[in-house]
């Protein structure tokens, strides 16, 4: 669990937390770092929970920026707390907190050379050929492809159905003939069961961890050469980008990333934020000729 030792001052309320988040079942890192963010806040605030307002939580936010803590920590740090305060002590301290607008960064795009040499570096071992071309060629969250069973494929239609940890995000992606190749050459190697994850982990029933799968991907990246740092997310993005250098609408990337809505799909664009709508359209436009004039090959 948490290796800090709670104040006695908040064993009380902290245990009704601890209760409250085994009941929903969150994974273990979800369970972690609700945990974590709120005794982290305990121990800056200095009182008991029942006795906070939102002033200290405006200060312990105004602390977090000054450590530079990204923008995505801060919000998952306010929604840990908010958790906390409103659903298990029942107090209303975010009533009147203004919480801070979320900074988005357009994420890195890799071009065309750069996938082909990451690619290639992937191609000395199956399983990494593999995991990349998930990424790439299917649009695959790394959560959805250390999920993957073989089950899931269905070579004759030459499709993936993907099984998200989000229900809202299922969806059947069609296999890029490239992606055909690469997991025909490994199920050769590993073979194939219907009820086995592509990518068993240490134990027996496991699958690997995002983690290692990350680690593995950024170590790829700099054996190719690639200076920018590279994650299986930079792979999906920069397919998006490519398919819309190609022609693809955004509608179609929304459905070939999983995307519930279209301003998610939107947001992977280098627009401005919060324009008038008629501005932002002429923003997005703007940005679709750049894309095409940039990575159109």
């Amino acid at each position: 669990m948490i290796a800090t030792e709670v104040p006695k001052k908040n064993k009380s309320s902290f245990e009704k937390l601890v209760k409250v988040i085994r009941q929903r079942n969150y994974k273990k890192a979800t369970e972690y770092t609700y945990l974590r963010y709120n005794l982290d806040f305990l121990l800056f605030a200095d009182k008991p929970a029942e006795k906070v307002v939102t002033k200290d939580i405006e200060k312990y936010i105004e602390y977090l920026r000054k450590k530079k803590v990204s923008s995505s920590t801060i919000q998952i740090n306010i929604s840990s707390l908010k958790m906390f305060f409103e659903e298990v002590l029942d107090m209303n301290v975010f009533e009147d907190f203004r919480r801070p607008a979320r900074e988005y960064k357009t994420p890195k795009v890799l071009n065309q050379k750069e996938i082909s040499l990451l690619l290639e570096t992937a191609s000395e071992s199956p399983r990494s050929h593999l995991l990349c071309a998930l990424a790439y060629y299917a649009g695959l969250r790394v959560g959805e492809i250390i999920r993957l069973k073989w089950g899931q494929f269905d070579l004759s239609k030459k499709t993936i159905k993907v099984d998200s940890p989000i229900p809202t995000q299922n969806r059947t992606v069609l296999m890029d003939g490239e992606l055909q190749k690469i997991l025909k050459k490994f199920e050769k190697e590993v073979g194939t069961e219907k009820s086995s994850y592509l990518f068993p982990g240490k134990y027996q029933g496991t699958h690997l961890t995002s983690r290692n799968v990350e680690r593995l991907v950024g170590d790829l990246a700099k054996y190719a050469g690639i200076k920018a740092q590279v994650t299986l997310f930079t792979l999906r993005h920069s397919r998006a980008i490519h398919q819309l250098a190609e022609g693809k609408s955004l509608e179609d990337i929304r459905e070939f990333l999983g995307h519930k809505s279209l301003a998610t799909t939107e947001s992977y664009l280098p627009i401005r934020k919060n324009l008038r709508p008629q501005v932002r359209q002429k923003h997005i436009q703007d940005a679709l000729k750049e894309i095409k004039k940039k990575y159109k090959y």
